[in-house]
């Protein structure tokens, strides 16, 4: 018994380690159990340390601020590497409404927590850790937390506060996935949705917005041709991967080559590219078995390496240079046609037309190293990370608001990766974290992060809810939670008729939901909604992160 005291009730490095780790085991398994088809997933942690901290496991309030501090850190510059290369493509076609959407279930959502605030008398604390649970977004409460800590005062005010933070972040976190799912079933209903029928409309919509690519010989026997340069088919969406002359032997390709009868070129693209290029040359299109022509081979490589990734592919002249022609890349799972001005990305899987002893020296060009790929470079983080806080620290005078607004390490951090994962190259070296290391870091920081929340929020947590105003917070959460979205589930479908995977991806994303996504991929029996999912995620994220902050910063002012 006296050893058990030493390890897990004395404070001390030792103990914080163990009670950590134990709160995280048990947070994993819980978070693993299904209820009615429905996990809390990360969500587990949090209640694994409430429950170890309402039985008096707790960690020393010095080294549970740093660990709490620094694995949002970790989560939050994680994120902005993710998000960051997509983040303003996101914004575009049908994901500018989408967003738009996203951006109002934030905005309304910080609303009714102003009003919860205002009508039943809430402390800022309350009021924030209830946006954030109701919400279900973990950096909201880092945030909101984080400006507690700038205006509240005292030691003794700031620990009270971010005890119940964590405690309305928790009471508000259950509803927060119940209202998303709540909604898409009252949605379906409401409507009388045919599930089957939008999810075979919106598959042959994707797949005319990206149709399959081909790669198709095309014989030149038109004689308004004769001695015309290639760039006259400048602006053709198909791509020439090749050239091949009268005899049959492949020829270099550049703005100057001319055309002439009896020549073959070997196009790639889309079906109505390949068309529209053949209906400008007025070409036949043959089978590739030409007699007499040496037709160059296909080969795929990874890029990996850093001294192309940044570049226009019209900086690198692979036809001049290398004799290759790059026909399409595969891009976090999407197949797209390249443009002069296509610039390469690391773990970007590009499809290559060349003869086979240039395709033979290829890979020293793109690297082509999983292994390459799978060595994050520390530097870069820790560089990004001192950054990203120093950039949060700085204040910013704000007329009305008692105190300078800060960023903090949230969303000076959030920020800063996005900015860098968007530069891609620079100062010599790789802004870039490979898929598994970004995932090992994301999920490491946010697991000490809800750890560190839950054990400090577990102290006093049941009196709360049993005997204080716990169920009273429930309702608030609540209505935070179901207003927002479902009001925006029915604009969207009423007023812009969007498809209903696509409202399901868009209320779990802009509520950074993966446990709702997952009930609505497998309330479909379809993957649609993710795509949604990960339109407005990125927008959202940095809302909820900036959010939480202002909320907190204006309730201050406003009191």
């Amino acid at each position: 018994m006296e050893l058990l005291t030493k390890l897990f009730v004395m404070h001390g490095p030792v103990q914080t380690v163990l009670i950590l780790c134990a709160a995280i085991i048990f947070g994993i398994l819980l978070g693993r159990i299904s209820i009615g088809g429905i996990r809390f997933g990360i969500g587990g942690i949090l209640f694994s340390g409430i429950i170890l901290g309402h039985f008096g496991f707790s960690l020393d309030p010095k080294l549970l601020v740093f660990t709490r501090e620094f694995g949002l850190i970790l989560f939050v510059f994680a994120v902005g590497m993710q998000v960051g290369p997509n983040f303003l493509e996101s914004l575009r076609d049908q994901g500018l409404r989408l967003n738009c959407m996203a951006v109002f279930i934030v905005v309304s959502g910080a609303l009714m927590a102003l009003l919860c605030w205002k009508g039943f008398g809430l402390s800022i604390p309350q009021t924030a850790g209830l946006f954030s649970g109701a919400v279900t977004n973990t950096p909201a409460l880092g945030s909101a937390s984080e400006a507690w800590a700038q205006v509240a005062g005292s030691e003794a005010a700031v620990s009270d506060g971010l005890r119940v933070l964590g405690t309305a972040y928790a009471v508000a976190y259950p509803f927060g996935i119940l209202g998303i799912i709540l909604t898409m079933l009252l949605l379906r209903a409401f409507f009388h949705i045919d599930v089957k029928k939008e999810i075979r409309e919106m598959t042959a919509r994707q797949r005319a917005q990206h149709p399959p690519l081909r790669d198709t010989i095309l014989y030149i026997n038109n004689p308004e041709l004769e001695g015309k340069p290639l760039s006259i088919l400048a602006g053709a969406d198909g791509v020439v991967a090749a050239v091949y002359d009268k005899t049959g032997m492949s020829i270099p390709i550049s703005a100057d080559t001319m055309l002439t009868r009896g020549m073959h070129i070997h196009a790639w693209g889309t079906e109505a590219a390949v068309q529209e290029l053949r209906q400008r040359l007025k070409a036949d299109e043959v089978a590739q078995g030409v007699a007499g022509i040496s037709f160059l081979s296909t080969r795929s490589f990874l890029v990996s390496s850093t001294d192309i990734i940044g570049k226009k592919l019209s900086a690198l002249h692979l036809r001049s240079r290398c004799g290759i022609v790059i026909t399409h890349i595969i891009r976090n799972g999407m197949e797209m046609l390249p443009s002069q001005d296509t610039r390469l990305r690391l773990e970007d899987r590009v499809y290559v037309v060349g003869k086979d002893e240039a395709l033979d020296a290829a890979p020293a060009l793109f690297g082509n190293s999983r292994r390459a790929l799978g060595q994050a470079q520390v530097l870069p983080i820790f560089i990004g990370i001192f950054l990203g806080v120093l950039l949060g620290s700085i204040p910013v005078a704000v007329p009305g608001l008692p105190t300078g607004v800060k960023l903090g390490v949230a969303g000076g951090t959030l920020l800063t990766a996005i900015v860098l994962s968007r530069i891609h190259y620079w100062a010599g070296l790789t802004w870039h974290m490979p898929t598994g290391s970004n995932l090992l870091l994301r999920e490491i920081g946010i697991l000490l992060f809800l750890a560190c929340v839950g054990l400090h929020a577990g102290t006093g947590f049941v009196e709360t809810v049993v005997h204080g105003p716990g169920l009273a917070w429930m309702g608030m959460g609540t209505l935070i939670t179901f207003v927002p979205i479902f009001t925006a589930a029915l604009f969207c479908r009423s007023v812009w008729h969007t498809d209903y995977p696509s409202i399901c991806g868009m209320l779990a994303g802009s509520m950074t939901d993966p446990p709702a996504l997952a009930f609505s991929m497998q309330f479909l029996g379809s993957s649609l909604p993710a795509s949604a999912y990960a339109t407005v995620y990125p927008l959202t994220m940095v809302l909820r992160i900036l959010a939480g902050q202002l909320l907190v910063l204006c309730l201050f002012g406003m009191q």
